[in-house]
């Protein structure tokens, strides 16, 4: 039987106006530790999802607005579509399970929520990532060191437009010293042109700390270098370990290039112990 529950969630959250050339302007990003209002709840009744972010808005998406196109949904995501007038809103699920080649997961996954509300030429668009599942127990104690075989997704706003990521990542844990490692490298695809070009990001370090109990754990970024535009960003992210051994790990992340020529990322890597 399946239940009713709401899940806490970390949280990483990106915005920007998308003008009618396809590129954007005002782009702003806002990352979120678990606690600071991030959710995703199921409703067995409707088996219906709500997502929550931590600015208070919300969006509910019944079985109704499944999506039937097989690139929406598949193995590896299911996806919601619904609109009303000029606000649309989507959200995107990975799959935990046996079945998704991508990675199999059983304690952790992540979603995204993306929301645009039109406003003639231009739109004002946010995307919400959060990260998700049955966290380690508060009062696991954990020893030793594990790395994780992980996948990334995530969205970059910059003047050019929305740039869809992807790329590659790791993971490590030092259990006794309470610390972890992790590396980004991102390259994205312009989504907000017909026909939109690549265009690398760029290599990220990341090191944090592990909270004595519960398995959180939170961090910052450094770029590795420059951007191809010579731009530099920097960054934070927030997870925990899942399951009660802690054999998975999901976090989300924010980037952010201060001289603003650069524009804002965020997005959600998940993983599980090699």
């Amino acid at each position: 039987m399946v239940y009713s529950q709401t899940f806490d969630a970390t949280g990483a959250r990106t915005a920007a106006t998308l003008q009618g050339d396809g590129t954007t302007a005002a782009q702003t990003a806002l990352a979120n530790g678990f606690g600071a209002g991030v959710t995703l709840s199921y409703d067995a009744s409707t088996q219906g999802y709500t997502v929550h972010d931590a600015n208070g808005a919300s969006a509910t998406f019944l079985p109704a607005t499944k999506s039937s196109d097989p690139a929406e949904t598949n193995a590896k995501i299911t996806t919601f579509n619904q609109a009303a007038g000029g606000t649309q809103d989507k959200l995107v699920l990975f799959n935990p399970g046996a079945g998704n080649t991508t990675l199999a997961l059983s304690y952790v996954s992540y979603g995204a929520w993306r929301h645009s509300v039109g406003n003639g030429t231009t739109a004002d668009l946010s995307f919400q990532y959060f990260v998700y599942g049955i966290r380690q127990d508060a009062n696991a104690p954990s020893t030793g060191s594990g790395s994780y075989a992980t996948t990334v997704e995530g969205i970059w706003n910059n003047p050019e437009g929305v740039f869809v990521l992807s790329g590659t990542s790791t993971f490590t844990a030092d259990f006794s010293a309470k610390t972890v490692a992790t590396t980004l490298d991102l390259a994205g695809t312009n989504a907000s042109v017909m026909g939109g070009t690549a265009k690398a990001l760029g290599r990220f370090d990341g090191a944090g700390s592990i909270a004595a109990l519960g398995g959180g754990f939170s961090g910052t970024f450094t770029q590795v270098g420059a951007g191809p535009d010579g731009n530099v960003f920097n960054g934070s992210f927030a997870g925990a370990f899942f399951g009660p051994q802690g054999q998975e790990v999901g976090y989300t992340f924010s980037l952010t290039d201060p001289s603003g020529n650069g524009g804002t990322a965020a997005g959600a890597v998940v993983g599980k112990a090699n």
